[in-house]
């Protein structure tokens, strides 16, 4: 499996793809918009486009992971984290087995995690980056499903059940 210096922060994202247990509230510092409407939140994460540059919620999540690879490929090779590949496989048979709401939203939630823990592999942890903002929003039972405002001003908008 991976090995690096943060593998202890990895970890914690594998583990809460095994079970989804709610562990906390969200941070305040979180800036989020809330809704609570399911059907709204399918739309913000599967129809809606955001801002001038109309971008889907896929588009964003990707822009942002462009950053994460970015920094990656400046790594040299003996400090990059190697098999991350195998992150994905765990968390998404982690999620399939784990997860007993949101089926509609599966592939998302197993794209955050991955997203969260490569970052966590690459970055360590840092709150203001937007994979820990969503591992949070996660960890307090919430959804996120789109943004709200010109990315990348704005916010995540979350769904509450």
């Amino acid at each position: 499996m991976y090995q690096n210096e943060y593998r202890f922060l990895v970890d914690e994202v594998v583990e809460f793809s095994k079970k989804f247990s709610v562990s906390s509230n969200l941070n305040a510092s979180i800036r989020i918009s809330a809704i609570s409407d399911i059907d709204e939140a399918m739309h913000l994460a599967f129809d809606e486009v955001y801002g001038e540059e109309e971008y889907s919620w896929k588009d964003i999540r990707e822009l942002e992971m462009s950053q994460v690879w970015d920094v990656y490929y400046t790594l040299s090779e003996d400090v990059r984290p190697v098999n991350l590949e195998e992150l994905l496989e765990l968390i998404s048979e982690n999620v399939r087995n784990s997860l007993n709401k949101y089926d509609e939203f599966y592939e998302e939630i197993v794209t955050d995690l991955n997203n969260c823990a490569i970052s966590r592999a690459v970055n360590g942890k840092d709150e203001t980056n937007f994979f820990e903002k969503l591992f949070e929003i996660h960890k307090a039972g919430e959804l996120p499903c789109g943004w709200q405002g010109e990315y990348p001003d704005g916010k995540i908008v979350a769904y509450l059940p």
